[in-house]
């Protein structure tokens, strides 16, 4: 006697859909990152130029460092959310949306530090 084959539960697909989708935003936010420190590194290139922005140009305040570094940080602090928020709270669908929001404030710090 042959017992027909287990039905895949629900909840292993919506686990691994959202494993799935979390990935995906963490390839794209590795390459929006990795844009943003390499056209950092030639954003100072402008200073000295109208095209400047005092703050930016201003090396005393370390804010190409910000500009540079920021995003980066963000994407940690956004992992973080992620999988606290998955596994604590077990909101996961809730908890990465927070991730793109709290994602979101980095590489938004380090256009503003830029652009003013």
């Amino acid at each position: 006697m042959s017992l027909p084959p287990p039905r895949p539960s629900q909840g292993g697909l919506l686990r691994t859909a959202f494993a799935v989708v979390a990935g995906l935003l963490l390839a794209v936010a590795v390459a929006v990152n990795g844009l943003l420190f390499f056209g950092m590194a030639f954003a100072g290139d402008s200073c000295g130029t109208s095209a400047g922005t005092a703050r930016f140009c201003d090396d005393s305040g370390g804010w190409i460092l910000v500009a540079m570094l920021g995003p980066w940080v963000a994407l940690a602090a956004a992992v973080v959310t992620v999988v606290l928020g998955a596994v604590q709270a077990r909101r996961p669908w809730t908890a990465l949306a927070l991730g793109v929001l709290v994602y979101a404030a980095g590489p938004a710090l380090a256009l503003f530090t830029v652009f003013g």
